[in-house]
């Protein structure tokens, strides 16, 4: 007689046992937020805890300047002071290059101030923004794996912007170019709509994975690296083990063999 399948409680127990064993190879923090296709927590992992933003930010800021041309505060063709892109340009290129220029131009139009404000109205209360470097113990910008799970999970489900500004986001998200972090890690039939961040200490990756028509939210911040590429073979193994709960939590077929 085959073995029982496993339940779902188990299966995100494993999951989370496997994160433990991974947390003890990052030099600092990691901090996860697992959300199944019902939004429901899978696995959370230091979510309430403040990390440096990195190049996450980007994705308050894209909600911030998106939900102005919701208002009509703002077109998408409008021209960004100082960059000589569209806006629509700029936001392409914050996300799926994660442009630095775009960002600090977009920000500072919008008005650093402003854009935390907007995100604390919105219930990311956790995020912070601060253009200047900061000083002793203060960190420039902050958020949690909490709040980056839950500007995705809305986004995923429309809640975040309107239809068109929706669609326009997540399609940035998807053209992503930067998939050195959990990407390096998926099979090919797994889709990932996501943006990373990374420092010398810091990196992270987020974003909406989608296996046989189900979707899922993720959220890894990590921190305490050496350098840049010191944190890369640990987001492959992250995204491996978080391939396999999908794929077990989905039903769907096991991850295909590597190539000879």
């Amino acid at each position: 007689m085959p073995a029982a399948a496993p339940t779902a409680e188990a299966a995100a127990a494993g999951l989370a046992a496997d994160l433990e064993e991974l947390a003890a190879e990052v030099p600092g923090e990691l901090g996860v937020v697992l959300l199944d296709p019902e939004g429901g927590e899978v696995v959370a992992r230091n979510a309430d805890r403040p990390f440096t933003s990195a190049s996450l930010y980007k994705l308050f800021l894209a909600h911030a300047v998106l939900d102005r041309a919701d208002r009509g505060a703002l077109a998408l063709s409008d021209v960004v002071p100082g960059l000589g892109l569209t806006v629509e340009q700029a936001l392409d290129v914050m996300i799926s290059w994660s442009d630095n220029a775009s960002g600090a131009a977009l920000g500072q139009w919008l008005g650093w101030e402003q854009v935390e404000a907007f995100a604390h109205e919105q219930g990311f209360t956790d995020t912070t923004f601060d253009p200047d470097t900061g000083s002793q113990d203060v960190v420039a910008m902050t958020t949690t794996p909490a709040d980056v799970a839950a500007l995705l999970e809305r986004l995923r489900r429309g809640e975040l912007l309107s239809g068109p500004s929706t669609a326009l986001l997540l399609g940035f998200l998807e053209e992503q170019h930067l998939d050195y972090a959990l990407s390096s890690g998926f099979s090919p039939d797994v889709g990932f709509a996501h943006k990373t961040g990374l420092l010398v200490d810091v990196s992270h990756d987020a974003g909406i994975v989608e296996l046989g028509g189900h979707d899922y939210v993720v959220a890894v911040l990590t921190d305490g690296w050496s350098d840049y590429e010191e944190s890369a073979p640990w987001f492959g193994d992250a995204g491996r083990e978080i391939e396999a709960y999908v794929r077990e939590d989905t039903g769907t077929s096991p991850r295909p063999a590597a190539a000879p």
